[in-house]
């Protein structure tokens, strides 16, 4: 994918208490600014995209190795019985796509890169600056499989980027949280954390969320605080849109004998709220 996840280091994870990552919480309510049950038979298109911003989703898109093995195309994207399905399957595409799966993303506005070729159609799409999103999901067992939840900004520049919740079938009791941004030398930096859920992360649903604010960006795992980040300078300060995506490979390991297809990852909501609820 975009962001290069796995070649960070991830730390190591500590529980937060509530009280310390209560900062980004407003004293007003929360105001509710996106939200996707996939409730119907059909995804909304007028919410979302299946490829990347920068792709024609007619004829899909891949961000190719050494990470990504994955093909997207709409065609492994759909809604069905309340919730949304992106499925991975063993479908050779060339030597570098072995594999199709499907993505959603709520509308970036412009191509990103400066050789890309605008997609055809567009949606109205979702963007914002600063706010709680809130994904229930259930992954897919297996070495191999590397769902997401994440945010790029809309001006197509990288990083920053924010990594709600990453996971490696290889690791599966893991949440990896992640944010990326560009020092005053314009390097890539990041900072992960490996947060140990004690579950199987493919066993049931979990709420994953992040809330982006000024000053602070917490991440939550069912509900529990599992990770702060106060560098003001590094954070974000610039609108973003949402991604949810079922990516093949990774840096744990790529799926073996034992990884079944096809395999679909299943999204109950994705909600966003200007601050966490």
């Amino acid at each position: 994918m975009v962001c290069l996840c796995g070649l960070l280091a991830a730390a190591p994870s500590a529980k937060l208490s509530a009280a310390g990552a209560s900062q980004s919480a407003a004293s007003t309510p929360a105001t509710l600014l996106f939200d996707d049950e996939f409730s119907g038979t059909k995804l909304n298109l007028k919410s979302w995209y299946r490829c990347f911003e920068w792709a024609n989703e007619d004829t899909g898109c891949g961000y190719g190795p050494p990470y990504d093995l994955e093909w997207y195309w709409d065609k492994n994207v759909s809604v069905l019985r309340g919730f949304l399905n992106l499925t991975a399957k063993r479908h050779r595409i060339s030597k570098d796509y072995p594999y199709t799966s499907g993505l959603i993303e709520s509308g970036g506005v412009n191509c990103g890169p400066p050789d890309c070729k605008p997609p055809r159609k567009r949606p109205p799409g979702f963007k914002f600056k600063y706010g709680y999103m809130e994904m229930r999901s259930k992954f897919p067992p297996g070495k191999g499989m590397w769902p997401a939840f994440w945010l790029l900004p809309t001006d197509g520049s990288w990083p920053p980027e924010i990594d709600a919740m990453e996971w490696q079938g290889g690791t599966p009791t893991i949440d990896y949280a992640t944010i990326h941004w560009k020092d005053s030398k314009g390097q890539h930096q990041s900072d992960g954390t490996a947060y140990h859920t004690g579950v199987d992360l493919s066993s049931d649903f979990h709420t994953y969320g992040v809330d982006w604010q000024p000053d602070v960006v917490t991440w939550y795992f069912d509900g529990t605080p599992i990770k702060t980040f106060t560098k003001r300078a590094a954070i974000p300060h610039k609108p973003m849109y949402v991604i949810v995506d079922l990516a093949v490979g990774g840096w744990i390991s790529k799926p073996d004998k034992h990884t079944h297809f096809p395999a679909t990852m299943l999204v109950d909501y994705v909600r966003v709220w200007n601050h966490k609820p």
